[in-house]
């Protein structure tokens, strides 16, 4: 299942990037997620990023179901993450309580701390590609 793999590779790959983009910005990083989660507007490139994460989820749901076995990494990468990603976009890009909780975040302190918890799931995602 090559589509499914791909993703997998371009989660670690876009984790592994916000993360040390964040790390290197630290508290200058909280305007970039004002911007895309608490503005009136969504930036461009928000919604680029958005349409380029559905379109290729599209690919690995196609991978998915066009093959004839499916793995456990499979599932978890086209179906429970995906689900993960909509309530987390629910929790906070639709829900005035998620917008106020992600702009509060402060500090460089607080942003490092963020980043380096994303980047536990670099090799989550390293996994799931491999075995998918």
């Amino acid at each position: 299942m090559l589509f499914p793999k791909v993703f997998a590779l371009v989660l670690a790959l876009a984790v592994l990037a916000t993360s040390l983009w964040m790390i290197v910005l630290g508290g200058r990083f909280q305007e970039v997620e004002r911007r895309a989660y608490a503005g009136d507007r969504r930036p461009w490139w928000f919604v680029a990023a958005a349409l380029a994460f559905v379109a290729l989820y599209g690919f690995a749901l196609f991978g998915f179901v066009t093959a004839p076995e499916r793995s456990w990494a499979a599932w978890l990468l086209v179906v429970a993450i995906p689900v993960g990603v909509a309530l987390k976009g629910a929790l906070v890009v639709f829900n005035p309580k998620g917008q106020r909780a992600v702009t509060a975040i402060a500090g460089d302190a607080a942003w490092r701390k963020v980043a380096l918890s994303r980047l536990a799931l670099v090799p989550l995602f390293l996994v799931l590609a491999y075995y998918a």
